[in-house]
């Protein structure tokens, strides 16, 4: 000590003062590595050819997501709170959206007036239709009486060229042939009126049945922003966090804003271990796990029975810890007389993995 004190008195101070830096920096750096690495030791196991890992581990649950707003709207009701057991389905949250519901009713009408519209565009079909028919009626008596005329006239030619009657009676037979003829010439162009309309009635039709559905498209797809006013539960699950009240303006624009609610699915639990780099290589899928520090751990099970046991591996090393993601899953409890779990998410402690050191 004296040796370092006289040391410290003959150093120039700018060399004290980068000493004491360094001395400070290493400090930090152990620190760190402490910090980072809190729990994680390797002890030889009572099996030959395997060791224990000891290792940090989280627990989380196994379905988490926020609930935000799909439409801008007012909080209605609010369905649930912060610890309650929901079911897949449960609306949550109610928002109130006048203008959507006026856009509804507004899409209703329009594919109601729509549909009136191809109802007489339908009758106008049959009524064009009708006509059609009456003007093919009267060509086919037409084209009868023409017949007749044309044989009258020719038995009046042969008796006027033998002299049995007189030519002013042969004159009025094709007058008679003529003038059905011309009436032949109006039914046609009767036929071609009524076909005409035909035809526009069924583009107007037709123009109606598309008027139609896009009527349907346009109120299916309002209807589909309507039912966005209630808020289901994704899964079954239990509120871990609530941000919202009744008459709180929400949107679905701003995805800075807290979520509306956080559902989380504990029933379940993924248990995250951080494996430092040097034990990565050693831990494997389908690995014993034991939990440390937990109550009942010795009554713990995965999920549907069974010894714990490593069930996912990240197989990549985070950049900033060194570490690597491990997960097992674990079956929580959930004690009715109390109403609470077993397990709590963000709950934490250590777990024991048995590995095998020819990994």
């Amino acid at each position: 000590m004296n040796l370092l004190r006289r040391l410290r008195s003959e150093m120039p101070i700018w060399k004290i003062i980068e000493m004491n830096s360094i001395i400070r920096i290493s400090c930090v750096t152990l620190v760190n590595l402490v910090w980072f690495f809190p729990l994680a030791s390797v002890a030889p196991a009572q099996d030959s050819g395997n060791v224990k890992v000891r290792l940090p581990i989280i627990l989380e649950g196994d379905l988490k997501t926020e609930l935000r707003a799909r439409i801008e709207g007012y909080v209605a009701t609010v369905h649930g709170d912060i610890g309650e057991r929901v079911t897949k389905g449960k609306v949550l949250v109610t928002l109130d959206a006048p203008e959507l519901e006026a856009t509804v009713l507004r899409r209703q009408r329009m594919l109601q007036q729509a549909q009136a519209k191809l109802s007489v565009s339908e009758g106008m079909i049959e009524i064009a239709k009708a006509k059609l028919s009456q003007a093919q009626a009267a060509k086919q008596e037409q084209q009868a009486l023409l017949s007749l005329k044309i044989s009258v006239r020719d038995r009046y030619e042969a008796l006027v060229n033998g002299g049995a009657v007189q030519k002013e009676m042969l004159d009025e037979a094709v007058f008679a042939v003529s003038a059905v003829t011309a009436a032949i010439a109006k039914v046609d162009a009767d036929i071609a009126a009524a076909q005409a309309d035909v035809g526009a009635a069924v583009n107007e039709a037709e123009y109606s049945q598309s008027g139609i559905e896009v009527a349907k498209a346009e109120l299916g797809h309002a209807t589909a922003q309507d039912q966005f006013r209630q808020i289901n539960a994704p899964f079954d699950g239990i509120i871990t966090e609530r941000s919202v009240d009744p008459g709180q303006l929400v949107s679905p624009g701003n995805v800075n804003e807290k979520p509306l609610l956080v559902i989380e699915h504990v029933d379940v639990m993924r248990g995250v271990l951080t494996v430092p780099a040097t034990d990565a290589a050693m831990v494997q899928i389908g690995d014993p796990v034991k939990l440390v520090g937990f109550p009942e751990t010795d009554k713990v099970t995965a999920p549907g029975g069974g010894p714990l046991k490593v069930s996912r591996i990240s197989q990549t090393l985070d950049m900033t810890t060194r570490t690597m993601r491990v997960e097992i899953d674990l079956q929580n409890t959930f004690d009715e007389k109390n109403g609470r779990y077993q397990f709590l998410s963000g709950q934490y402690g250590s777990a024991s993995v048995t590995a095998s050191e020819g990994n």
